[in-house]
């Protein structure tokens, strides 16, 4: 499950785009200052940032400098009042990959982020994603091989769509905390290794292949055939 940061001081506008992201299958987390998002975007990961362009102590115009100037990758999409086309060129010019004016329509905003998606650094959200040999369905939240099949929490559906997404890399107990749970989450890592402790016992009982694999020094993967 693709995840956002929604960087937005308006509680009513933040509270519209994270309902409208939620409903679409992302994560949605929210930030109401400049500070808090470039504290959120050092800590944790995410695959998009909508951006609000008046902020109360740092415009989001420095805040798409600062990013892109620090190597960060994922789409930006401005989301503002400002509809002037100088705002817009300095907005392209800082490095977003669009930008939507305010009222907007939730239509054309997913429609926005779906496009912005298709870039190469990121891959388009499906309903079935291959895991391994085995077939998640994010919207049901299910894996199955055949006519085997196991029901997933949401969360042990955000990790292993997260892990099928990076298909061959390996990743942390702590790089996938900070991937897959909500920043304000009051778990640890130890709840990493709890989820996949259990998902392993899952497919062990419901007949399924492991596929959760774990190199001492590099952490945890799909495994491949």
């Amino acid at each position: 499950m693709s995840k956002a940061l929604i960087v937005e001081d308006e509680s009513s506008i933040a509270s519209e785009l994270s309902g409208l992201l939620t409903s679409n299958g992302w994560i949605a987390e929210v930030a109401t200052s400049g500070a808090d998002c470039l504290q959120m975007l050092d800590q944790f990961s995410y695959d998009l940032l909508l951006l609000d362009w008046n902020l109360p102590d740092i415009t989001g115009l420095e805040i798409c400098k600062k990013f892109r100037a620090g190597g960060g990758v994922i789409p930006i999409i401005f989301i503002t009042g400002q509809s002037g086309i100088d705002y817009k060129e300095s907005g392209f010019d800082a490095g977003s990959d669009d930008y939507i004016t305010k009222p907007f329509d939730g239509r054309e905003l997913m429609a926005r982020i779906r496009n912005v998606m298709r870039r190469p650094q990121t891959i388009v959200k499906a309903d079935a994603v291959s895991v391994g040999t085995l077939s998640l369905n994010t919207l049901r939240r299910t894996l199955s091989e055949g006519e085997k099949a196991v029901q997933l929490t949401q969360v042990e559906c955000n990790l292993l769509d997260f892990l099928a997404r990076h298909s061959g890399q390996a990743f942390t107990t702590a790089q996938l905390f900070a991937s897959v749970w909500h920043s304000d989450s009051e778990s640890s890592e130890e709840t990493v290794r709890v989820h996949i402790r259990v998902l392993r016992r899952k497919l062990e009982l419901a007949g399924l292949p492991p596929i959760l694999a774990h190199r001492r020094g590099f952490g945890y993967s799909i495994a491949t055939p």
